[in-house]
């Protein structure tokens, strides 16, 4: 065997026993409410109630994940002008649960071929996340992690979306990520990216992916 290829098959297990620790860390040790509010909105502390959450509609993302020669990149995507409360944010992938959803991973999956192109097969989905309520919009939100071998073709749903994004793992998980940034007339948690501000709930679910991550990537980080 070549050195190339012998170098290769070590990766290729080092990648597999990575994403094996992180299926089972979102299998039964999510930081949850704890790492979401880290980069929770001031005011989104009583903004909601439990009833609101209860008929909230249902909506699935995904975090989509892959292995490049500088490290582990995520992909993020920025809407599109709409009149909506999400209009040209910052998110994931994913979107309303349609009635012909089997699931709310059946959702995601879905909605991540219709606005990217991407289409994700159930085995490459290591795990879920825990739900969010929005309340501007009103979603209770399932966020999903999905794993991919490589960086796919994209093939953008201009309606709904107008740009993807790439963030590093690395950077995802770094100590100086988080600073204020004025939003609304209030600061928030946040980070820039590509000259846009991440804020909000999709900041909320990025805190956790990253909690999920830290310790599980470490060595990546270090190298």
């Amino acid at each position: 065997m070549s050195e190339g290829r012998r170098d290769l098959a070590i990766v290729k297990i080092e990648e597999e026993k990575l994403l094996g620790e992180l299926r089972e860390k979102l299998a039964c040790d999510l930081p949850g409410l704890e790492s979401q509010l880290v980069a929770a909105p001031p005011f989104r502390a009583g903004s909601f109630s439990e009833e609101d959450v209860k008929v909230a509609r249902r909506a699935s993302v995904m975090w989509l994940m892959y292995p490049t020669a500088e490290g582990w990149e995520g992909v993020l995507i920025k809407r599109a002008p709409y009149d909506g409360v999400h209009s040209r944010q910052i998110g994931l992938p994913g979107g309303e649960r349609d009635a012909c959803d089997e699931s709310d991973l059946a959702c995601a999956i879905r909605e991540c071929e219709e606005e990217i192109g991407v289409f994700v097969k159930k085995e490459q989905v290591v795990g879920a996340l825990s739900p969010l309520y929005i309340p501007l919009s009103k979603f209770f939100v399932r966020p999903f992690f999905a794993c991919l071998p490589e960086r796919p073709n994209f093939i953008l749903d201009e309606v709904e979306v107008s740009e993807v994004l790439f963030l590093s793992l690395d950077r995802l998980c770094s100590e100086g990520l988080w600073g204020d940034y004025e939003m609304k007339g209030v600061l928030v948690p946040g980070f820039e990216l590509g000259g846009n501000v991440v804020w909000g709930a999709t900041a909320m679910m990025l805190s956790e992916i990253s909690d999920c991550c830290r310790d599980i990537f470490r060595d990546t980080f270090a190298s």
